[in-house]
């Protein structure tokens, strides 16, 4: 590391000192003063919101021009895109720019320092990490626990092969494996803990089996609508209960060998008119997350009509789908839902049951997941208000 570079990463360590996410002396403090992340980020995309969608502009380090834009935003407290479409922004932006949907990013380091404290590494566990993604989260926890504790997988073959070569250029060599998430990976088991940089609609049966009696799965269990962060702790038995974190969190969903099939339904659908602002189920993370538990496995969107109104378009993988206008029409928002169930009214009891019990936020809940079933409980894993998780592939 370059003097310049050090000074770089030591200002990103002391920001999150002075922010009181980092402890000065800390081994975790220390870790993220010693790796670099210029390494594992040589190049990433900016993004922007515009009428046709959303556009990126790629920022690599090594052009001379724009490596003091790349070095501002590298060894900062940002996200940063490093891969569009399966690809990595170099590939996917020849001429750097263009269009398509993200799929992997270099996580905020904030949020990195948060869920390693989640994790708890006292004691130098034996970390499984699902999601590679640019490898600078495996160079810390190698950094903390030593290359041998860490083994980390991902379901991009481009993305484990470029992290394996970068971490083995700092001289860090933990197992890296394009493998299935899903899946975990068998042949390094058992774990004492298991990481997610990636959401998972339930908890893989494959991750209980492969922790160790007491220790703890960190995932972000989110849908298309909403979601949090799950801490489990898994017991003798092959079962796990846990609560979700405070600290609020979303990643990309995972990707899978074997992607979810979804249902078609073309029906006209029903008319109604709803007092409930469909803004809250994107603005209001806590509503969010109990939408996300009511309709089981909806996505949620913005759409524009051909008119140029915005509307909430939701969609389960029943066929199940709701249109809901962003717009008023005498004090209520028009809707429409057709398909096996009513997304929308599910959501309407959700929001009701949340108004009478205080607005409670994710932290309220927790989850148990057994062989037979996963399912989310209010209050106490006794309550008799509990949501079933999707069932696992």
């Amino acid at each position: 590391m370059t003097r310049a570079v050090h000074e770089l990463s030591s200002g990103l360590t002391a920001h999150m000192i002075e922010e009181g996410v980092l402890v000065p002396g800390d081994r975790l403090t220390e870790a993220f003063r010693r790796v670099d992340r210029g390494v594992f980020v040589p190049a990433f995309a900016l993004h922007e919101h515009t009428s046709q969608g959303v556009r990126y502009r790629l920022v690599r380090g090594e052009v001379p021009e724009q490596h003091e834009a790349w070095a501002r935003h590298v060894y900062a407290d940002e996200t940063l895109i490093i891969e569009i479409a399966g690809e990595p922004v170099i590939d996917a932006l020849p001429g750097g720019t263009g269009t398509g949907r993200w799929t992997s990013s270099s996580t905020m380091p904030s949020l990195m320092v948060r869920m390693l404290h989640q994790l708890d590494l006292d004691g130098d566990p034996r970390v499984l990490e699902v999601g590679v993604g640019s490898g600078y989260n495996a160079a810390i926890l190698c950094e903390v626990l030593g290359s041998d504790r860490v083994t980390s997988i991902d379901i991009s073959p481009r993305l484990a092969f470029d992290a394996t070569q970068r971490l083995s250029a700092l001289g860090y060599t933990p197992v890296v494996a394009e493998y299935d998430g899903h899946k975990g990976f068998p042949d390094r088991a058992p774990y004492d803990r298991i990481i997610s940089t990636t959401a998972f609609t339930h908890v893989p049966p494959e991750w209980i089996r492969q922790t160790a009696p007491e220790g703890d799965i960190l995932v972000n269990i989110a849908g298309g609508t909403g979601g949090a962060m799950l801490k489990l702790q898994v017991r003798d038995d092959h079962t796990a209960q846990g609560r979700f974190i405070p600290q609020w969190a979303g990643f990309m969903p995972a990707r899978s060998e074997t992607p979810r099939q979804r249902v078609t339904v073309d029906d006209a659908g029903e008319q109604s008119t709803t007092a409930l602002n469909p803004a809250v189920v994107r603005e209001e993370p806590a509503m969010a997350f109990l939408a996300q538990l009511a309709t089981t496995d909806a996505d949620t969107v913005l759409r524009t009509a051909d008119d140029g109104a915005d509307f909430l378009f939701m969609e389960g993988a029943d066929g199940a789908w709701a249109e809901i206008d962003t717009d008023t029409v005498n004090g209520r928002h028009p809707v429409v839902q057709g398909g096996p169930r009513r997304l929308w009214n599910q959501v309407e009891n959700a929001h009701h049951w949340w108004l009478a019990n205080g607005q409670p936020d994710w932290s309220a809940f927790g989850a148990t997941v057994i062989p037979e079933e996963q399912h989310v409980w209010f209050g106490s894993p006794e309550s008799d208000q509990r949501w079933p998780l999707p069932h696992p592939r």
